[in-house]
């Protein structure tokens, strides 16, 4: 019994005492696209951002804000494990651009910051207006006609379908027990 609380104690002094010896370390921003402090010449149709731990599926915005200071973001806010999204209207003005988030990671912790990148605007902007086909569309609300063919061999395999339908269910049928007559 002696050995038994012995043994009990040192188990429990070794609970209590127990340290991780790898702790959480704090959730911070890994890296970005557009990276934070790069300037650009495309213009991106999403703003990701990379944190080092998984990021929780509520409370959390990023804005996107174009040197007028008008936002630049869709409101179209994704998350994907460590890794959030957001989406950008059409980047129209050259200039310093500010990305400003405020997550919160799976382990309940906040992560407010802010990053910039310069978008380098081409001198024309193109249009990307869509060209046209050479082939029409085709009109799906349209009645195509069938042949007559087509309908009678239809309606044939239906008739068909039936009377074997009809004949399997006839020979599933248990027989009838006869009489005997004594």
């Amino acid at each position: 019994m002696k050995k038994f609380k012995l043994v009990f104690s040192a188990l429990l002094l070794m609970i209590f005492t127990y340290t991780n010896p790898n702790p959480a370390t704090a959730a911070e921003l890994i890296s970005s696209s557009p990276a934070a402090g790069s300037s650009i010449t495309s213009a991106p149709s999403v703003a990701t951002i990379t944190f080092s731990n998984s990021i929780g599926d509520v409370g959390n915005s990023v804005t996107v804000t174009a040197p007028n200071g008008d936002r630049i973001d869709d409101g179209s806010l994704q998350i994907a494990d460590t890794k959030v999204l957001i989406g950008l209207k059409p980047l129209t003005i050259g200039g310093e651009y500010s990305v400003e988030y405020e997550v919160a990671t799976s382990e309940g912790e906040t992560l407010i910051g802010q990053y910039k990148f310069t978008f380098v605007a081409p001198a024309v902007l193109s249009s990307t207006t869509p060209e046209s086909s050479e082939s029409p569309t085709p009109d799906l609300n349209k009645e195509t006609k069938s042949s007559k063919a087509t309908d009678f061999f239809m309606m044939g395999l239906l008739v068909l379908s039936i009377l074997v339908l009809i004949l399997v269910s006839r020979s599933l049928r248990k027989p009838k027990k006869k009489k005997r007559k004594k």
